[in-house]
């Protein structure tokens, strides 16, 4: 099969479902970006836009720690495992000690299972109780969690918010509600004052909101807004997909384009459209510059969502 034919299997729904590893490790797979430093001991390696041919993943955050080893926030598609490592060792030779995910999804997670033990693999408590489900629905790959696998199961797990390390090697995670999934983790790393936003803020478009594995359309902009009053310190943010670094006020300004986003679908059902006439007609308002649709069918697809929770 081509390649472009087995992406285009490989990408759903605005690009950001994938599906199983084992299809995943069969594919070829572009080369890892060359690891960028954001900002003092924290570096980013870029996956690039769920929808290209070059994609390899989310973006993974890379952590240098005074006293804990090297912090990994996200692994990317499966068989990255041993790149990942390469471009860590580009700069430094410390041991990588602990493995965070923003969420669950097998974009964010599926070379968690490559890294060498030991590894301490901390996350949200929803993480593990879908990764140790026998099976999973949507780009979920709970069967690399099974078997020898089952190592690399989270040890320890937090509900609302949790505090690593000291000093310059703090680290902050919160959870603050259903969006993307019911298990997004924002990543706060306070002394440099940067935050991993995971898949709750991806790119400047319409988010894919997984309900299977507990997404919700109406809440998703309250889950925002939850964060934007909750997380202070930060000024730039790694994002699940984008490229480009964000700042605070993008997110401020991305809470504000699913509040609108929300308002829009509810007046368009209670007008009697459909989710196809709402999408057709749905125009980006002018104030959020340099936003975009995303794929064909993600605005469709999320006011569908919405409509559906309406009627729950």
């Amino acid at each position: 099969m081509r390649r472009t034919a087995l992406l285009a299997m490989l990408i759903a729904v605005g690009g950001l479902s994938i599906t199983v590893s084992t299809v995943q490790r069969q594919r070829e797979r572009p080369d890892l970006p060359a690891i960028k430093q954001v900002q003092g001991n924290l570096y980013v390696i870029q996956g690039g836009d769920p929808t290209t041919p070059t994609f390899s993943g989310g973006n993974v955050a890379v952590f240098v720690t005074e006293a804990h080893g090297v912090v990994v926030v996200d692994s990317k598609l499966p068989g990255y495992g041993q790149q990942i490592i390469d471009q860590i060792r580009t700069v430094t030779d410390k041991p990588i000690t602990t493995m965070l995910h923003s969420h669950v999804h097998n974009d964010h997670s599926g070379s968690t299972p490559e890294f060498p033990q030991p590894i301490d693999v901390i996350t949200h408590e929803n993480i593990k109780a879908i990764w140790s489900q026998a099976e999973c629905e949507g780009p979920v790959n709970c069967g690399d969690f099974k078997g020898d696998g089952a190592r690399y199961l989270p040890k320890r797990t937090f509900s609302e918010r949790m505090s690593l390390f000291e000093g310059n090697d703090r680290i902050e995670l919160y959870h603050f509600g259903r969006g993307h999934t019911n298990t997004d983790t924002f990543i706060v790393f306070p002394s440099v004052r940067v935050m991993h936003s995971g898949d709750l803020f991806a790119m400047k478009r319409p988010p894919f909101i997984d309900t299977n594995n507990g997404g919700s359309g109406l809440a998703f902009p309250e889950t925002l807004g939850k964060a934007v009053a909750g997380i202070s310190g930060v000024d730039t943010i790694i994002p699940g997909h984008a490229a480009e670094l964000f700042t605070w006020a993008d997110l401020e300004q991305y809470a504000k384009f699913l509040r609108d986003f929300v308002a829009m679908a509810k007046e368009a059902r209670a007008a009697g459209k459909t989710a196809a006439q709402a999408a057709n007609d749905y125009v980006i308002p002018a104030k959020f510059e340099r936003y975009t649709r995303s794929g064909p069918r993600t605005v469709q697809t999320d006011i569908q969502v919405i409509y559906d929770e309406l009627t729950q």
